[in-house]
């Protein structure tokens, strides 16, 4: 990496999906020079938007809820800006909180939250974290960003590679429970359809994974993304269950495709499909959380932390809280020093 062109700022954020945009916002509003580097073509990690024809699919998160006081704030603000409104509530039954949709698709949400942040640096695969005598180096790509903090929200397998791959040894007490956090994968299916599809009123059906049930084959999460305005006449998105991506996970893909474009006969009614597609989640949700909402995996002036759904738990309330208790942390860290 000796021909990396070097990048000094306050603190570098690795990722750009809602932790780590969430975490970048705060940070700069307390002042802090920010980098946010993400390996993705855009931002948003999951919380993803694709364009199909004349439609767009939510393949990632599909809506958010609030339960706790943190997001309410960002939830007023955007719905007074129109960006978010309320999708319903529940699919079936359940609780009968509020399910939040944005309006043209979750990716929308993830480019406001990143649009007045300074530097935000896509397409960058980061290969290692570094010690350096004064602080800390994020390689990848070309570019060498140097800082004396870093906040990590990949996904925890990622980031304790990264870690690895520069030498980085955690404390006992933290880097054996960071490695037992497990990730559950989901496929992800797209259907652009000539006629309206089957999904029954509010436009979704979500499964309880621990009661199987006959109809739902497959899939765990099967949404028209034509009931929240980002299709005419119809756009399906199919989560496969974590139990049938995991044991499948290995097939190519055009066996994955064929096989749940043959399962999902049943959500596309009468309909043709115009257009398939397949996208793989690797790590779609965690099915091991750590106890607290963000991670400081080392302390003191020069402080190296860890968010993401991991932390607060696999929604997408969770995500925006753990960012901003990781930017808490950081501001925390960098305080005791006096800077």
């Amino acid at each position: 990496m000796s021909d990396a062109e070097v990048h000094e700022c306050d603190v570098v954020v690795v990722g750009a999906g809602l932790s780590g945009l969430t975490a970048a916002r705060d940070l700069q509003e307390a002042g802090r020079r920010v980098v946010v580097v993400d390996k993705g073509r855009s931002v948003g990690g999951r919380l993803a938007t694709r364009r199909m024809g004349t439609a767009r699919l939510d393949h990632g998160a599909q809506f958010f809820t609030q339960r706790g006081p943190e997001l309410r704030a960002l939830i007023d603000e955007l719905t007074a800006t129109g960006l978010v409104r309320e999708w319903c509530r529940g699919f079936g039954g359940g609780d009968h909180h509020p399910r939040y949709q944005v309006v043209g698709g979750m990716n929308a949400l993830a480019k406001h939250l990143a649009a007045d942040l300074d530097d935000v640096r896509t397409g960058v695969q980061v290969t290692a974290v570094r010690r350096t005598d004064r602080g800390w180096s994020v390689l990848g790509d070309g570019v060498d960003l140097r800082a004396p903090a870093v906040l990590l929200t990949s996904p925890v397998p990622q980031t304790l590679a990264l870690l690895a791959a520069g030498e980085v040894e955690l404390d006992a007490g933290i880097g054996p429970a960071l490695a037992r956090i497990d990730y559950d994968p989901a496929f992800a299916l797209m259907l652009l359809l000539d006629g309206p599809g089957a999904v029954p009123e509010p436009g979704a059906v979500q499964f309880d994974a621990t009661h199987p049930d006959p109809a739902r084959g497959p899939f765990s999460f099967v949404a028209d993304n034509a009931s929240k305005g980002l299709a005419d006449p119809s756009a399906l998105t199919l989560h496969a269950s974590p139990r049938w991506s995991r044991s499948h996970w290995d097939r190519p893909d055009d066996e994955v495709l064929g096989a749940l474009v043959d399962a999902a006969s049943a959500w596309t009614g009468g309909a043709g499909i115009v257009e398939a597609q397949l996208k793989r989640w690797l790590y779609a949700a965690p099915r091991t959380t750590w106890p607290e909402r963000s991670c400081v995996a080392v302390d003191g002036p020069e402080p190296l932390v860890l968010a993401g759904d991991a932390f607060d738990g696999p929604r997408v309330e969770g995500a925006y809280v753990s960012g901003r208790s990781g930017a808490t942390a950081v501001l925390r860290a960098r305080t005791v020093d006096g800077t």
